[in-house]
């Protein structure tokens, strides 16, 4: 499959809260688990959302992260089922439990509220988030990023630094501000500077990319590895990456794996598929698909979508486990509905190729326009053959020399062998 290319991991945080290292995902929805699922593949489809981000639960079983507005999606059996979802914000009495029944086939959704139980929580608790800055959180849950701008400033400048981490997030991504990244570096400097250890990582992240501030990787692998030594995974997964590619520093796989290991041994999910990925390719270790395998399920089951993607790649080729194209099918469509541009490429293949699922051209093309518009190259070429071979749509060379360009600048030496042919 040409689509085994993974995209690398963003150097992205979602929001900041001390003592908890907590990043967002786009819709998260229930994870797929392959082998051994509580979930059953039985008669209704249970859709679930919550009014801000939440882990929950099906009958038990921990079923991952659902983004604010976000609706899981799962197969479940008629019959009586537990719900519970809890805010991802380190507030465990913040919950929601219900029981449904489920009577009829089809479609059943569940709305949980979990706002006055966040807030009831933050009441009870001895946490030292002030009320403006929780209320910010909310309200950037929501996607209300206008209204959380200047509750995060108040917060900010009484001094609490996560609040401006989550600040300078917002000044970093352009919500609800103008997109401004030296705003949002000076605000990364003052939260790390009063020991926020997520700005320290996000700072780097602006090191690394050149956003807001000179490139120079030493200094993001200096802020990197302050907020790993802090306890901030997502630090060390940013420095493992800088030693995995030689990015200011010597390339050094046993260094990179050994930083993905403490995350993905730590977090529960984090770093897990970029170590299993050093098993899959053979990368200074011995080649272990099984291991691989186990990596990636933690992963995927952890919320992380491209885990999800990579144990597609394994059930697809057959690698550790027996080749399932179904199986394959199953985990790309979870990954791409939970954002991950690379799951939405390595789908559209099996909906061109016919593997797992009726060939579909159309289908094929729209995933292919889903992962283009995520800045992955294999999406781009592979829709860039559709327009060349006048598949799934009108044939027009033009489109596909723009989309097999667009590939080759990310990488996608296939794309830049069929632009050089267009030409």
């Amino acid at each position: 499959m040409r689509g085994e290319t993974i995209v690398g991991l963003a150097f992205a945080a979602f929001m900041a809260v001390t003592a908890l290292q907590a990043t967002a995902q786009e819709d998260q929805g229930p994870i797929l688990r392959p082998q051994n699922s509580a979930v059953k593949s039985g008669g209704s489809t249970l859709l679930v959302e919550c009014d801000m981000a939440c882990n929950w639960e099906l009958d038990g079983e921990a079923m991952g992260l659902i983004a604010a507005g976000g609706v899981a999606k799962t197969k479940v059996d008629l019959g009586q089922h537990f719900l519970k979802a809890t805010v991802p914000f380190g507030l465990a009495k913040a919950k929601v439990e219900k029981d449904i029944d489920i009577k009829t086939t089809g479609q059943t959704v569940v709305h949980l509220e979990l706002s006055q139980a966040f807030f009831a929580a933050l009441d009870n608790s001895s946490s030292k988030w002030s009320k403006d800055f929780a209320e910010g959180l909310e309200l950037t849950e929501a996607k209300r990023y206008e209204q959380a701008r200047p509750l995060f400033q108040k917060a900010c400048d009484g001094g609490e630094m996560a609040a401006c981490t989550n600040l300078g997030y917002l000044y970093e991504s352009g919500d609800g501000v103008t997109q401004d990244y030296a705003q949002a570096s000076g605000l990364f400097q003052k939260a790390c500077d009063g020991g926020e250890m997520a700005a320290c990582s996000s700072l780097g992240s602006l090191y690394a990319s050149g956003d807001g501030v000179p490139k120079d990787y030493s200094q993001a692998n200096k802020l990197f590895q302050k907020s790993c030594d802090g306890g901030f995974m997502w630090g060390c997964i940013h420095l493992g990456k800088l030693y995995e590619f030689g990015q200011g520093v010597t390339p050094n796989d046993d260094r990179a794996r050994t930083l993905y290991k403490m995350a993905c041994d730590s977090d529960g999910a984090l770093g897990c598929s970029e170590l299993g990925d050093f098993y899959r390719l053979g990368m200074g270790v011995t080649k272990d698909y099984p291991h691989a395998r186990t990596l990636f399920q933690k992963a995927c089951d952890g919320g992380k979508m491209d885990g999800c993607t990579r144990l597609g790649i394994l059930y697809y080729n057959g690698q550790g486990v027996a080749r399932d194209y179904s199986q394959a099918l199953m985990l790309f469509e979870k990954a791409c509905d939970g954002g991950e541009a690379s799951g939405c490429s390595n789908l559209g293949e099996l909906y061109r190729d016919g593997e797992g699922v009726a060939r579909d051209y159309s289908r094929a093309l729209t995933l292919f326009e889903k992962a283009c518009d995520g800045s992955e190259p294999n999406g781009c070429g592979n829709l860039g053959e559709l327009y060349r071979d006048g598949k799934g749509v009108a044939r027009n060379n033009s489109q596909a020399r723009t989309l097999f360009g667009k590939a080759c600048d990310g990488g996608n030496q296939d794309a830049c062998e069929s632009l050089r042919k267009l030409r």
